[in-house]
């Protein structure tokens, strides 16, 4: 099972859809120019992660309110019992934060949050 939590509300999808994430690499190179060796190297952890989550609702009302409250400024946090590994506390950050019918059964409403881990 997959939940959502915001501290005041929570979310429980039918199905994580989708998830996407990388991380900025933060480490630089410092080349000089005198010497035909190695670079100097400022050594730097990799940034958060970002990327997009997609979930999937059986019904446009539930669809539309987990729009809406990841419409409001809150610090989220994402459980999922199937997948340890996508667990976090993220924000809604970049990208936009959108409402799709899904394709297949014209049934399913998907929406897609774009996230910065916290």
């Amino acid at each position: 099972m997959t939940t959502l939590t915001n501290g005041t509300a929570t979310i429980t999808p039918t199905l994580v859809d989708g998830y996407s994430a990388g991380q900025e690499a933060r480490t630089i190179a410092h080349p000089i120019i005198s010497r035909p060796g190695p670079d100097d190297v400022t050594l730097r952890p990799a940034g958060p992660r970002t990327g997009v989550l997609r979930l999937l609702f059986t019904t446009e009302a539930d669809a539309e309110a987990a729009r809406a409250l990841h419409a409001v400024p809150y610090v989220w946090t994402l459980n999922d019992d199937d997948r340890t590994s996508i667990g976090m506390d993220y924000v809604v950050e970049g990208g936009t934060l959108g409402t799709a019918l899904e394709d297949e059964t014209r049934d399913l409403w998907l929406i897609d949050i774009p996230f910065r881990e916290v």
